[in-house]
């Protein structure tokens, strides 16, 4: 694995796709390579691309047929289509084919490069690919922790710096955000992965039967104690113990609990036995703990103890720049699960999702996109198919003092409408206007059009990107 963007050159002429692969490598790309289209559907089975470079004749097949059945593949997988036969026809079929872009040989280095980026970057705003995946994040995907902006990439340094040598680690987050998946990678990463791994949520229990939960009880202890009852506690032994929403235990367990992780020992309800336990105790809470030691709530002393070390995880609404990728990433999971064809997102559709803040955070993204792809019978999810309170999240008012003239009241009517909707097209049909009129209004007022999560086309003032027609003389070769 590795973090660099990952490029699939498929060219049949041997020193033209080494002079690619040479260049690819000397500007940061991981490269993979093919000489015929089978070669390179296979790879782009198996292998998480970003782009790809495709000839357009192939020794076994067509370019143009590999192109369809790989989009087919990887709906939103930017590829670049390279011929040396100049054609217009060729150009046009492969962008309706749903090419990111068209070039000639022998090619400009320069302008393939940009080209290349530009594609990359383009299809990773819509949420069409993943960013590169480092080896860290690859490694918390396995613990079932998806996360692709800084805010997270922050949270796994944490976790593998601490996961090691830690005793105890106190995880705060709101609800939804992963703090139980944060705390199953904290154990699986140290030395604790093939031991028990005990979870327990404080606020299911009343505070007998969580104090008996955890520290086990003698048979006769209370009413209902017929037998022994061994607690979590010692369950856990030599592992890991997980105290979820741990602010709802009550004062005299905490006091329990401290005296036992401090000594590393406990006694059962109802015993006066001493039970040795060596284990490490991670605590979560979607509250500050601050406040409710403030209003004397949760003792202070567990609290020090528990927050020795301290992992914080941001809500979603914190990193809407992940929305995309996690939206698509729980979609692909359950069309695998459920034994469905691929589904994509639509740029609309990511564009309203990177809108809404989220309350139930990753749990509530991840619930909403299981219904819609169980629910969406054909291959493309849009806005009108997600759930209504997502759909229904707007931000249409405008204050325009009374006192603005026609000519500023129009320009600022038109930019608000701009932000808030994700194309151009869509804009101008807001608007009521005709897309050529809405570019002349973009120039007349020098605005350009905002980039957004989920974006369908970032333009100028000056018009939308269109297809580049292919150059009947193309510059020297690289």
């Amino acid at each position: 694995m590795t973090d660099r963007p990952a490029v699939l050159v498929v060219e049949d002429h041997h020193e033209s796709r080494a002079g690619l692969l040479a260049a690819l490598e000397r500007n940061g790309y991981a490269v993979h390579d093919a000489g015929t289209g089978k070669a390179a559907l296979a790879i782009s089975r198996r292998t998480q691309l970003h782009a790809v470079v495709l000839d357009a004749r192939l020794p076994d097949m067509e370019g143009l047929a590999v192109l369809k059945a790989m989009l087919q593949q990887t709906p939103g997988l930017p590829i670049i289509v390279v011929t040396a036969y100049a054609s217009v026809d060729v150009a046009v079929e492969a962008m309706k084919l749903g090419a990111a872009d068209f070039l000639t040989k022998p090619l400009h280095l320069g302008t393939f490069m940009r080209v290349l980026a530009q594609c990359v970057e383009r299809a990773q705003a819509q949420g069409t690919i993943d960013p590169p995946a480092s080896d860290l994040r690859v490694e918390m995907e396995t613990f079932g922790l998806l996360g692709v902006s800084e805010a997270m990439q922050e949270v796994f340094v944490r976790i593998k710096r601490m996961a090691p040598h830690f005793r105890t680690v106190l995880i705060t987050g709101e609800s939804g955000t992963g703090k139980e998946l944060v705390a199953r990678a904290l154990h699986g990463i140290g030395p604790g992965l093939s031991r028990p791994f005990v979870p327990i949520n404080c606020a299911t229990l009343s505070e007998q039967l969580l104090e008996s939960e955890i520290f086990g009880h003698e048979r006769g202890a209370f009413t209902s104690a017929d037998t022994r009852k061994v607690g979590m506690m010692e369950t856990a032994h030599t592992g890991t113990l997980f105290l979820d929403e741990v602010n709802e235990m009550g004062l005299s367990c905490q006091a329990k609990l401290l005296r036992a992780v401090e000594r590393r020992e406990l006694r059962r309800v109802g015993g006066t036995s001493k039970i040795k336990v060596d284990l490490r105790v991670i605590g979560a809470s979607n509250v500050s703990l601050d406040e409710w030691v403030a209003n004397k709530r949760f003792r202070a002393d567990l609290y020090y103890r528990l927050k020795v070390l301290t992992i914080t995880v941001p809500p979603l609404r914190d990193r809407r720049d992940a929305i995309p990728h996690l939206a698509q990433r729980f979609v692909d999971d359950v069309a695998r699960a459920a034994g469905l064809a691929a589904k994509r997102l639509t740029p609309a559709a990511i564009y309203q999702l990177s809108r809404y803040d989220w309350p139930g955070n990753v749990r509530e993204l991840k619930n909403a996109m299981e219904s819609v792809t169980l629910m969406v019978p054909g291959p493309v999810i849009d806005r009108e198919h997600l759930p209504a309170n997502v759909r229904g999240v707007r931000n249409d008012a405008i204050h325009i003092p009374a006192d603005t003239t026609l000519h500023e009241a129009e320009r600022r009517i038109i930019q608000h409408t701009v932000e808030s909707h994700p194309t151009l097209k869509e804009t101008a049909r807001v608007l009521g206007i005709g897309l050529r009129t809405l570019h002349s209004k973009l120039k007349l007022y020098g605005l350009r059009a905002a980039r957004t999560p989920g974006s369908a086309e970032v333009a100028d003032a000056g018009g939308a990107r269109r297809p580049r027609v292919p150059k009947r003389h193309a510059p020297r070769r690289s």
